[in-house]
């Protein structure tokens, strides 16, 4: 292999990390062009088919089993006024209140509690070469914020957002969803 081959094997010259869009309302809320623009850093999580194995005379025959899917971390740069902050603490609320420990609507997934959630992955013009769509998203965890004297960087915190399953336009959907067109494309 030489440098020429490698140059071809890297079309249009890679995929750029910082290059991404992520949308979806928070819960009740609709806040699409915040959660975009204040979306900092988001991770493609895994996805994982559990083996089943079956034992057979010494050995382990090992089948596909469940496929399991890991939380979707992303990672937001706070607003002047934690509007973003507010509305996924209130998404939580939702869900489970904090004194009562009852849920405000029915947990229904197909809900305004429980959204579809999508990430781009954008190339250098700005249209999506691979999108992923998140299903019953939800949040299990938004992490703390530390504040000190010595720190001058803007405020982030982290979400975790735990969702059925995940499809991609490259996933077969024989139920007929499939990812909508982003805004733009």
């Amino acid at each position: 292999m030489n440098i020429d081959k490698f140059k071809e094997a890297l079309s249009q010259g890679g995929v750029r990390k910082n290059l991404f869009r992520v949308q979806g309302n928070i819960g009740t809320t609709s806040l699409p062009t915040k959660v975009g623009f204040l979306c900092k850093a988001a991770s493609l999580p895994s996805s994982t088919i559990t083996p089943i194995e079956v034992p057979y005379r010494g050995r382990k025959l090992k089948l596909p089993g469940d496929r399991e899917y890991a939380e979707w971390t992303l990672t937001f740069m706070c607003d002047g006024d934690f509007e973003v902050r507010n509305a996924f603490e209130k998404w939580m609320d939702d869900l489970n209140k904090t004194v009562d420990n009852i849920a405000t609507e029915n947990l229904n997934l197909t809900g305004e509690l429980f959204p579809d959630w999508r990430f781009d992955q954008l190339d250098r013009q700005g249209k999506a070469i691979k999108s992923y769509q998140f299903f019953h998203c939800w949040p299990s965890e938004i992490s703390a914020i530390d504040v000190t004297y010595e720190d001058t960087d803007l405020m982030e915190f982290t979400v975790n957002l735990q969702y059925t399953y995940f499809i991609t336009q490259d996933t077969d959907v024989s139920v007929g969803t499939g990812i909508a067109a982003a805004p733009g494309n």
